[in-house]
């Protein structure tokens, strides 16, 4: 207290030293300017063709759009390729008149032709259609000038932007699509091509005849793939490649032990709990709105529920991790189905005047119609505020349990036809009359109350197996270190590929630990070789807890171009495994007989019929392309011999083939080969651009 009174006493001098200090960063950022390029370019995080990309800008747009919904990172790699993308265009369509007029913008966001993102943006979740009413309200907002929420505004200017980008790019892609043209001699000679024929036997070895263990790849195996492959593992950007070793957090016998305890004893004050709803809430349990069949129930307990009474308990079970019980609040023979009709009432976020009028209003109109003064069908037509079913007479068709709103559900299946009844649901007030009550079965059904526990390592436990950990990683500090600690069981994985700005990290989920795993291995400071000195916690995001501690090291760094083994090894593993068991396979085959080969494998001889070069998927769904270029290449008679394909090793024997007609090919032909390339075109035009743009990507000094 009596420091805070002399700061108060000398409020002149703290002013003064704040000014003071903040001169000091002014001039201290302006003298650095040479080292930044200029003042304030600390906000650019990106350029495009010299534009630049403020992350000032960045921001405003991710907060507009996705608050904080959403996985941070996907969604940040989504709207930097906006970003980009965007430049990219409006330096095109600047220069060439593409552009999206006031009344084509009006149509995209609230005409009859609606942007796709428009409809996403406004769909309503419940019925899947476009929300109409709220985009007519937010047009009457928009055109009157009384939008009053600034986030909204705020969010739909950010949507707007895309709107039009995308509408550009449409434009583009169809103007260059547009241009292109199949000529004849082209259609004839692909109509050809393609509907060839060829029948043929053929036997299919697939790779797990030769199990794992008879296969050991080396990393002359991997370099031998990746170089036939150059193409495909080419690397534009520097990546780096780490190793790992993962330690699994579970639970011990005492933990699991103790939370069977707990949840014993919440089973039995469950057996005489009087308010079920109340007692489930209290353990976030689960009371099912709906009664169903055993059989729909999950395996560890569908057989269980017949013998069970309202009331009784049953569990502690496991299921997913957890102790469970439930408890059957009822059990009933049910409708299979239903047809009813209904008049609605809207009522706005429950709103005490607007509810209190649709009750006044369904009390008068079932009255009338039980009065006999108006039909319900002419009632609904009149007054009811469904479009869906009003126009109808109300009617809503036939639908099973479960798909109606919970209380609205209840009505209509536990009530009689011929019934009305009068309930409040999300949507509003309705008049439900139920039109029939369809039985295929007398099939009993249940209505469960669950509630669960987590078979999680206990506060001790973490702590106790975090140290251990700790004291490991003290004494880790090169890549040798770390391949003492891995076990059989638990061995080192691999990282690799790693850009500056991924999110990923093996196959764990992104996660701001994943994150800063791949910041960690591109700070400037971190050596080939060395290990991390931080000890990384993946979290179990719904229960609170520790999953797993990871030990990384840096093992490489590739520069661009051809990739490492250590860049792409666990993406290709099983591609090169299978080129080994191919091999393998390839040695143990001997002979043309086809019925001795399918025999040594205990396979079996098959037919191909009539397959076309155009269209070669085989009966069980295989895409076979090296194959089929050498059944095609054959002539009738010929043997195929040994071909490692993408499922298995194939060998044939050709029967017949059937060459393509040699008439001229049709102007559909001609059609179709260039709406294919016009797709191609549309789906590949905008990564071509970006290959060809000049792009600084600085988003790793952002986040």
């Amino acid at each position: 207290m009596a420091l805070i009174g002399r700061i108060r006493n000398n409020m002149w001098m703290v002013i003064l030293l704040l000014a003071v200090a903040l001169a000091g960063f002014i001039i201290m950022d302006m003298t650095s300017a040479s080292n930044r390029g200029s003042f304030g370019s600390r906000t650019t995080m990106g350029e495009v063709n010299g534009t630049k990309i403020d992350y000032l800008d960045f921001q405003k747009a991710e907060d507009a759009l996705y608050g904080s919904s959403g996985e941070v990172y996907s969604r940040r790699s989504s709207l930097w390729n906006f970003f980009v993308e965007n430049t990219i265009l409006n330096d095109i369509s600047n220069s060439n008149g593409i552009a999206v007029g006031a009344d084509e913008l009006q149509e995209l966001e609230f005409g009859t032709n609606l942007s796709p993102l428009i409809q996403s943006f406004f769909r309503d979740p419940k019925t899947g259609q476009v929300d109409r009413n709220q985009l007519n309200e937010v047009k009457k907002a928009i055109d009157e000038g009384t939008v009053t929420n600034p986030e909204f505004a705020l969010r739909f200017n950010e949507l707007r932007k895309q709107v039009v980008k995308t509408q550009k790019e449409t434009k583009l892609n169809n103007l260059v699509a547009k241009s292109l043209y199949t000529p004849t001699w082209y259609a004839e000679a692909m109509e050809k091509l393609n509907n060839e024929k060829a029948t043929f036997e053929y036997v299919k070895i697939p790779f797990d005849a030769i199990s794992d263990s008879e296969v050991t790849l080396t990393d002359a195996d991997y370099s031998a793939y990746i170089k036939d492959h150059a193409t495909q593992y080419t690397n534009t950007d520097e990546v780096r490649n780490l190793v790992y070793l993962s330690f699994n957090v579970a639970p011990t016998h005492e933990d699991s032990t103790a939370i069977l305890e707990s949840i014993s004893k919440t089973a039995e004050n469950f057996k005489t709990s009087t308010n079920d709803s109340l007692f489930v809430a209290g353990y976030n349990g689960k009371m099912e709105p709906f009664y169903v069949k055993p059989e729909t129930l999950p395996e560890s307990i569908k057989d269980k529920v017949a013998g069970l009474a309202i009331g009784d308990v049953y569990g502690p079970y496991i299921e997913n991790g957890e102790y469970n019980i439930f408890k059957v609040t009822g059990k009933r023979v049910e409708a299979d189905s239903a047809k009813a009709s209904h008049i609605l009432r809207t009522v706005t976020n429950n709103d005490p005047v607007q509810l209190a009028a649709a009750n006044k209003y369904i009390d008068s109109i079932k009255t009338a119609i039980q009065g006999g003064s108006v039909s319900f069908a002419d009632a609904a037509k009149a007054g009811s505020q469904d479009p869906g079913s009003a126009t109808k007479g109300g009617e809503l068709g036939t639908f099973a349990p479960g798909m109606m709103v919970p209380e609205f559900n209840d009505a209509v299946f536990t009530g009689k036809e011929g019934g009305f009844y009068t309930v409040t649901t999300q949507f509003g007030v309705h008049l439900i009359k139920v039109d029939k009550l369809i039985f295929k079965s007398n099939e009993m059904k249940y209505k469960l109350a669950y509630i669960s526990e987590p078979i999680i390592p206990s506060d001790g436990t973490q702590q106790r197996i975090e140290d251990d950990i700790l004291a490991k990683l003290e004494k880790t500090k090169t890549i040798d270190d770390l391949n003492k600690l891995a076990t059989p069981d638990n061995p080192v994985q691999n990282a690799g590929g790693l850009k500056a700005n991924d999110f990923t990290f093996g196959k764990l989920s992104p996660s701001q630990t994943t994150r800063d795993m791949v910041k960690w291995a591109f700070e400037k400071d971190t050596k080939v070789g060395q290990v991390s000195p931080v000890l990384y916690t993946i979290n179990d995001e719904e229960r609170y807890v520790a999953k797993e501690h990871l030990i990384i090291a840096l093992k490489s760094i590739d520069k661009p171009g051809v990739a490492s083994v250590d860049a792409v090894k666990s993406s290709i593993e099983m591609l090169v495994k299978n080129i080994k068991k191919g091999e393998k396979i390839k040695s143990k085959i001997s002979g043309t007989d086809l019925e001795m080969i399918a025999t040594t494998f205990d396979k079996k001889v098959e037919t191909a019929d009539n397959l076309t070069f155009g269209a070669p998927s085989f009966a069980d769904g295989s895409q076979e392309p090296k194959l089929i270029g050498k059944i095609f290449a054959a002539a009738p008679g010929a043997f195929v011999a040994p071909v490692i394909g993408n499922s298995g090793v194939y060998v044939a024997k050709i029967g017949s083939k059937t060459p393509a007609s040699t008439e001229n090919a049709g102007l559909g032909v001609k059609m179709q080969l260039t709406q294919n390339a016009r797709m191609q075109t549309m789906y590949g035009f905008m990564s071509t651009l970006k290959k060809n743009a000049k792009i600084s990507d600085n988003r790793n000094t952002f986040f």
